[in-house]
């Protein structure tokens, strides 16, 4: 199943925008999480993997709040 990598970005706590990546398998996306780093400083980001079913809203992952 196709699981999603979620980059939300902030700055000075507001929402600036968001990056969608599409990975193989969970395994794969919670790997290319540990590598991704903030384009720059002045960005905070927070990072989710998602399934494809909660990615396109048919079933909602437990514990991850649609966004």
């Amino acid at each position: 199943m196709k699981f999603w990598l979620i980059i939300f970005f902030f700055s000075d706590g507001e929402f600036v925008g968001k990056r969608e990546i599409a990975y193989k398998d969970e395994a794969t996306c919670y790997m290319a999480m540990d590598h991704v780093r903030p384009p720059k400083k002045r960005y905070i980001t927070q990072m989710v993997c998602v399934s494809d079913d909660h990615y396109t809203g048919k079933k909602q992952d437990p514990g991850v709040d649609y966004d």
